[in-house]
């Protein structure tokens, strides 16, 4: 006697459909066991949970979407926005969110965020009562208001109500470790009730945030470039020294306005400087170790707290203490690690004491100066040198430094690609292109035109560049000349700021120039702005707030309310730094 009945022969369904629903009901009954039927265990429906993400350069997207991955595995239904899609969310109904976000300028939210901040701080948000969160703030110690936006985000949800499933964990420049730490007690306590889980309690363990990537060209897993090209695009007189690189990564694929992250190594005389200072010289370990892993530029604020101790620097110990980081700032500016460990005598801190108050050599991004299709198999980079005289002493930048003078066709170089999903060209080949790119600024235009020839883009192309001197400084003018020849750029204005008595910055040509600039913008142009944050960036801005006021007749509301509207559809980009 069959265990497992069968269809009779003369069942309404065809050979292909008896054969299907046998199997069916066999699965059915392989549930029940001893004559006794038990019923498979219901599945757990997935827990709702909203990510958000702030972002400059894209580092926060990445690591949102990493989480995305560990929460799904953990059973959750992950939805991953930026904050720009803040509506995509039911807000009153949240019951669930995390935030990873960055910080930009001065304590200021990333672009994407800007119109959620607005939104968020306004009198249209809801009461958030249902809702547990935590946030994890992307920052770098170096700058005055560190971390500042998700320090604000997390007490703005706090104030609406919100609860904190987890305490906000602030991360420096090597985020990675904590990072790691912060999604797995975040995710386990959504996945439980109670109160809080301090920050405090957050267990960052390195050999779990640093294992191999399994494809080459990230963060974890660089790929080993070669250098071909290091050419100098200032004249020897110039008061700036700027370079133009051109580096081999041969099956590394990149789109234009991505980054390129360099992982540099430290010079061998600040090496063997800091190896002096310590009486470390014999220690060959310590000195690799110096040489690839270690930060000798910005001293933490560990270093100096115990060096000032043991050196019993009163004037020090009393910038640490105070709350005007300003001082501190003004007493670092110019010092390295090396000047700090040189206010102990050889041999008062061990060099094991010593590297684990070190920050983490961390690499440097910087913006893609080439189209993969125009030069297949390469990436360009045009970078400033760093080279500076402090307390006695030359100073360099660890990385452009790195690449000018210690990189020679024989040294591998680790890269990676950074995407930057906010930083495109249109889709729409026709739309027309404005760009505001001062100094190395310029160099995701030169990618952007790039590509724009290599596309056949029908839309027109407007640059706007300046630096120092048109004589000293005109950074890749041949090529603007070629590319104006060809119909590919159809307007450039420059601005050499000391080519005469009154210095002339890229703000000012965007005004001398604002009707047909506002006519290009009512065209549908897409607007683009890279290069320094703090200044540049804040000036080219109010210029384009001042255009629109003045050529579209427009009120400074109705400005502010157009430029929101160009970034809420994706028109009005910036990769400042």
């Amino acid at each position: 006697m069959s265990l497992c009945p069968q269809l009779p022969d003369n069942a309404p369904f065809n050979t292909e459909q008896r054969a299907w629903l046998n199997g069916w009901i066999a699965g059915v009954l392989s549930t029940q066991t001893s004559g006794s039927a038990v019923a498979a265990a219901p599945t757990a429906p997935p827990v709702p949970l909203t990510i958000f993400f702030g972002t400059q350069t894209g580092t926060a997207e990445g690591l949102a979407k990493k989480l995305a991955k560990e929460a799904q595995s953990r059973g959750f239904a992950a939805q991953v926005l930026g904050l720009d899609q803040y509506a995509k969310c039911d807000f009153a109904k949240c019951e669930r969110l995390l935030c990873i976000t960055s910080t930009y300028g001065e304590g200021d939210p990333p672009d994407n965020a800007t119109g959620f901040w607005s939104w968020l701080t306004s009198d249209a948000t809801p009461a958030l009562a249902q809702m547990q969160f935590s946030v994890l703030a992307l920052g770098d110690t170096n700058y005055e208001k560190f971390c500042q936006f998700g320090k604000v985000l997390d007490a703005r949800l706090e104030a609406l109500g919100a609860k904190r499933s987890l305490d906000r964990v602030d991360c420096d420049t090597d985020y990675d470790a904590p990072f790691a730490a912060w999604m797995k007690a975040a995710l386990a306590s959504l996945a439980s009730a109670g109160d809080a889980v301090p920050a405090s309690s957050v267990q960052v363990i390195e050999e779990e945030a640093s294992a191999p990537a399994s494809e080459p060209g990230t963060k974890a897993n660089p790929f080993a470039a070669a250098l071909t090209t290091n050419q100098l695009l200032t004249s020897a007189s110039a008061a700036k020294e700027t370079r133009h690189f051109e580096i081999n990564i041969n099956g590394l694929n990149y789109e234009v306005g991505d980054a390129l992250g360099v992982l540099p190594s430290n010079a061998s005389a600040l090496v063997e400087a800091i190896l002096n200072a310590g009486s470390w010289s014999s220690d060959d370990s310590l000195r690799d170790a110096l040489h690839t892993r270690y930060d000798l530029t910005n001293p933490s604020r560990d270093l100096l707290t115990a060096i000032a101790t043991r050196a019993k620097d009163d004037d020090l110990i009393a910038l640490l203490k105070t709350e005007r980081s300003a001082d501190l700032k003004k007493w670092l500016y110019g010092r390295d690690v090396l000047d700090v460990l040189s206010m102990l005598k050889p041999g008062e801190i061990s060099s094991g004491d010593f590297t684990a108050l070190l920050k983490k050599l961390q690499p440097r991004l910087y913006s893609i100066a080439s189209s993969l299709k125009a030069n297949p198999g390469q990436v360009h980079l045009t970078i400033a040198q760093v080279r500076y005289e402090s307390h006695g002493r030359q100073r360099g930048g660890v990385c452009s430094t790195f690449l000018a003078d210690r990189v020679n066709s024989d040294t591998p170089v680790p890269v990676f690609v950074q995407p930057s999903h906010g930083f495109r060209l249109p889709e729409d080949l026709s739309k027309p292109v404005i760009m505001v790119g001062p100094g190395t600024g310029v160099a995701p235009f030169r990618a952007f035109l790039q590509e724009r020839q290599a596309t056949g883009a029908s839309g027109k192309n407007w640059l706007f560049f300046g630096e120092q001197n048109r004589a000293q400084s005109y950074f890749y003018k041949n090529e603007w000349k070629t590319l104006m020849k060809d119909s590919v750029l159809h307007r450039m204005d420059t601005a050499f700021s000391r080519d005469q008595e009154q210095k002339i910055y890229v703000q000012h040509r965007m005004t001398e120039n604002g009707a047909e600039l506002y006519r290009w913008l009512e065209e549908g142009a897409h607007f683009y702005v890279c290069g320094d944050a703090s200044r540049m960036a804040k000036d080219v801005d109010a210029a384009l707030h001042e255009v629109i006021e003045t050529h579209g007749g427009k009120s400074a509301d109705e400005a502010k309310a157009y430029v929101a509207a160009m970034k809420e559809s994706k028109r009005y980009a910036r990769d400042v730094y």
